[in-house]
């Protein structure tokens, strides 16, 4: 089984130690037998709770997915964050970026036995999440963009902004994951992409 994130870690004001144990005992649960047939009696066991002890700290079982969505996304972002600070040229950064926001989370859900369902169950429950976990990628990676303008390795064309291209290059890829076969695919274009994009901007 494909252990995505460190949850253990995530502990601040909104996740403490039991619960981020039961979320990461929630999604060893949920790549073992599925959303729909994990149960939360199954979750309570898994991290060593009665139900109702589960009950304090999560109302319901989609609760406990969005709240899973919210801990790897902030676990996710942070290694992003740490790609794009790397003394690497700039492509390399934002590529390795892409690979740690979006191509690895896809590949190691798909990789589980109940990936293609964890998916849906994403978009029936935590759409608005999954959306916030691209806008994350999208905001470090203009942010590197900037960095790199007021550094002058790049120049930006008149009329667009760091956000702007970042943005682009988000909706770029989602593209691709609608177009190509798998995830690997989009993997092996995102260079390209970024040849084509970041390239003609390099400052000479």
């Amino acid at each position: 089984m494909t252990k995505i994130v460190n949850l253990s870690i995530m502990m601040d004001g909104n996740a403490d130690e039991r619960r981020a144990l039961i979320l990461q005992a929630a999604y060893s649960t949920f790549v073992s037998y599925g959303f729909k047939r994990t149960t939360m009696d199954d979750i309570a066991r898994a991290v060593g709770l009665s139900r109702p002890a589960l009950y304090i700290h999560f109302r319901n079982k989609p609760d406990i997915f969005r709240g899973l969505m919210l801990a790897m996304m902030e676990e996710t972002r942070v290694r992003v964050a740490s790609c794009l600070g790397q003394d690497l040229p700039l492509a390399q950064r934002v590529e390795l970026a892409l690979h740690e926001g979006i191509v690895l989370p896809h590949r190691q859900i798909l990789e589980t036995a109940h990936g293609a369902e964890l998916f849906d169950t994403s978009h029936e429950f935590a759409a608005d999440l999954f959306l916030a976990w691209m806008k994350a990628v999208e905001v470090e990676i203009a942010l590197a963009l900037q960095r790199a303008a007021d550094a002058y390795i790049i120049t930006i064309p008149s009329g667009l902004s760091a956000e702007i291209i970042a943005s682009l290059l988000i909706d770029a890829i989602q593209g691709m994951k609608s177009r190509r076969q798998t995830i690997e695919e989009v993997a092996e274009a995102i260079p390209h992409l970024l040849a084509l994009t970041l390239g003609t901007m390099l400052v000479r």
